[in-house]
Order: C-alpha cells, then structure tokens, then sequence
C-alpha cells in the first residue's frame, strides 16, 4: 500500500509540473498526507530593477520627459506628443502638449468643439478628438506647459529676442512664495502703499494672505486663485469680500506672443449679493526688458482691456491693465492700470523670495 501511494503521488507531481502550476509538493515521514507550499520565486532586490516612470541618473531632459509623459499617457500618445501629432481620442490637455494652444477655438451645436490652427483644425466631441486635420508639424514640440520655468541662466541681461522661449506655461506655486508690492498713483508721488503678498496654501486653490505694512493695526486679507493666477475670491477680516465666477483671468496659459482671449465673469458682493459684470480682452504683446526695484528682468507683455459693468446703476467703466509677467518670478513684476476718469496706477514689485 505504502508503495502505493508513493506512486501516485508521483504522478499527481508530474501532473501539476506539466501544467505550470508554482507549487511543491512535500510527504510528510509517516506518508499520512500531502502538503502544498509556494514554489520559490527568485528574489530580486527592489533597487536592482527600476521603475520606468523612476528618473534614472544618466538619462536626457529628452528622454526625461519621455518618462514623465509615458507614464501619465502611455507610449504612443507620448511618442505622439513628442512628435506633435495629434491622434483620435486624445483628450485636450494631450493635444496642447502635442501642439500648443490653438488661435481661435469655436462651439459647433450641441457638443463639438473646434480648434483652429495656422496648420488645421481638431474636432473634439466629449472631451475627445473626433476629427483632425493638421499638417505635419515641423518645428520641436512646446514644452510641457505645467512644468516649464526658465532657469537664472535663461534669464541672464544679454540675452537676444531670439534666446527667449517661445511660451510659457503656469507658473509652480509654492506655500512660502512671498512677493513685496507697492501700489502709486503716478500722479501722486507720495501716495504709496506697500502690501506684503505670501502663499499660505495651495490645496484645490491658491490661497494669499495680503497685508498692508503701511498701518501697524492692518489685519490681513485672504486672496484666493486658480492655478493660473486668476481671482476666485477676496476675503476681509470684517468678513466682506467678493466672489467670482468664473475667475477673473488676467493669463491664459500658457502665453505666448500674440495669444488672445476673452471673458465675461460675474462678480457678487458677500453680504449684500449685489452683482457687476467683468468683461476682459486680453493679448500677449512680446517679451520686452522690465526694470523695476526688485531687478531688471525679460517680461512677456500682457495687456488686459476691461468693462465692469454695473446693472443696477447702468454705470460702465471701461480701462485697462498693461502688466510684465516673469517666469522665474512666477508673476507679474509691474502693472501699470488706468480706470475711471483716467485714473492710472501703478504697481512695482519691490522684493520676493520664492520657496
């Protein structure tokens, strides 16, 4: 019997070796029964293999943002990317890595979406690509939007027009990030105010807590914007403020040079609900050499055309916004503004630390 029994376990072995099966099987000495236990697996340690989105030491910024755009899209949409070519069911945010914000954009009844490009056109529906028809592009793909920042290098004084990049993405945010502004009237050389701006919070939104150092019994106010600088809300310490929706949008990223885009936002009063009507016209003018007293920096010119209307009065007030954003500084350096009567302002950062 014990033979037996031998012989069948043997077979039984046999059985699930040739079908793949990762077990062992062992007898125990007094051949009462059968146990399973996991065949044994090499061991690798888990430094040894890297991980493909891991960034490697000896890897290009090429093959870097390969990685980086593999792992989020996989690997043809980022080989498409790289290659600016835009695929059917890209999403939106694929197709501005790919080729860059569109000139015009277009709403056609009841769910298509149309970019326009110098080259063709893309066709969204639901979010996706429906239609393309672009010519090949030649020229490097744009940089990740997200993530570019131009280096101290980069921004060194002697550099030529033609250095400049071609555009610029929205800015990273950091808790820390503090900026020192001083608000005049050009008019009135005495009449300035310094406000100290600091990031106290980036979850969901970005969060500024302002404060005047002008008066010693100042409390401070809370800003609060979108990712892209564009005001959300305004809050004081009596617990006025304002809402607006959408936000306010002084940048559409990412800017470059001959980029436009309009806006109607409303804006609410927190306490009395009373309502006005924002209407902007933006562009981006070029990159021009700014100097104010925090440095002399390369700035991409932005000029904002707005009407704040007020349907309760009829009162319009039209003006405008002429700011100098800096990349490396993450927001504008000086604004120079004009308002009702042909009031002017104007703000100059004085310092800033970023974290």
């Amino acid at each position: 019997m014990s033979g037996l029994i031998n012989r069948l376990l043997r077979l039984s072995a046999a059985l699930i070796l040739a079908a793949g099966s990762p077990v062992c099987l062992s007898v125990d000495g007094a051949g009462s029964g059968v146990q399973e236990t996991p065949a044994a697996q090499p061991s690798v340690a888990p430094e040894s293999v890297p991980a493909a989105d891991q960034p490697q030491a000896d890897e290009s910024p090429e093959q870097a943002r390969r990685r980086e755009l593999t792992a989020e899209h996989g690997a043809e949409v980022a080989d498409a990317i790289l290659a600016g070519t835009v695929l059917k069911e890209m999403t939106m945010e694929q197709v501005l890595l790919a080729r860059g914000a569109p000139s015009r954009k277009e709403l056609i009844p009841p769910e298509i979406e149309l970019w326009h490009y110098a080259t063709g056109e893309v066709a969204f529906s639901g979010g996706k690509v429906s239609y393309v028809s672009l010519a090949a592009k030649t020229e490097p793909p744009p940089a990740d939007p997200r993530h570019e920042v131009i280096t101290e290098e980069e921004s060194a004084p002697d550099r030529s027009a033609d250095e400049l990049p071609g555009q610029v993405g929205a800015p990273p945010i950091t808790v820390g990030d503090s900026y020192v502004y001083e608000s005049t009237n050009p008019a009135d050389p005495d009449s300035g105010v310094s406000t100290r701006r600091t990031v106290t919070s980036t979850k969901g939104r970005v969060t500024l807590s302002s404060l005047n150092l002008d008066n010693k019994r100042a409390k401070p106010r809370s800003l609060y914007f979108d990712r892209q600088w564009n005001l959300i809300a305004s809050r004081s310490p009596d617990k006025s403020g304002r809402d607006y929706s959408p936000p306010l949008r002084y940048y559409d990223f990412p800017l470059f040079p001959g980029k436009t885009w309009d806006q109607t936002s409303t804006e609410t009063d927190l306490k009395t609900g009373a309502t006005r009507i924002h209407t902007i016209s933006g562009s981006v003018e070029g990159w021009e050499r700014v100097s104010v007293p925090a440095g002399t920096f390369s700035a991409i010119k932005i000029r904002l055309v707005t009407e704040l209307f007020d349907p309760n009065t009829g009162e319009r007030i039209r003006g405008t916004d002429t700011s100098w954003y800096v990349p490396e500084v993450r927001r504008s350096v000086k604004s120079e503004t004009t308002g009702k009567g042909g009031s002017q302002g104007l703000i100059q950062l004085l310092s800033y630390e970023l974290k």
